[in-house]
């Protein structure tokens, strides 16, 4: 939890128990997780917890740039992650929600010509690999 600590201090933040436990489950998880996940999934080691306090720690950590969110085509629901300190993509189970962060960016230099081709400073892209995962494959 001491890591956690310091990343919430870094920014300002105060260590509550919420927010520490929140960022071990988004740090200990290859899955994709809603707000709702979370809930469920703390309310195991802080039972007094509220759907709404994870809601208000998952927006103030995202504005601090400690969670990102993720969202997945026909879903409506918002996912979310540790946010990543460099550019990164990510492939998706549609089955179990199983995330796989991908490091290395295929379509960088593409983006970057197009942009020039067209006189633009593109700030960002995403691609996101959607399909099903060797487990759920198998079942």
């Amino acid at each position: 939890m001491d890591k956690y600590r310091q990343w919430l201090r870094n920014h300002n933040l105060k260590a509550t128990d919420a927010r520490m436990h929140l960022l071990e489950v988004l740090d200990s998880t290859d899955k994709l997780l809603t707000a709702e996940d979370l809930y469920f999934q703390l309310k195991k080691a802080l039972p007094e917890l509220s759907l709404s306090t994870v809601y208000r720690s998952l927006e103030q950590l995202s504005q601090n740039h400690l969670v990102s969110e993720v969202n997945v085509e026909n879903r409506k629901e918002t996912h979310f992650e540790l946010s990543h300190t460099t550019h990164a993509h990510h492939l998706m189970c549609l089955s179990c929600g199983k995330l796989v962060h991908l490091e290395d960016c295929p379509v960088r230099d593409y983006v970057e010509k197009t942009g020039r081709r067209h006189g633009f400073n593109i700030t960002d892209h995403r691609v996101d690999l959607y399909g099903y995962c060797s487990a759920c494959q198998e079942q």
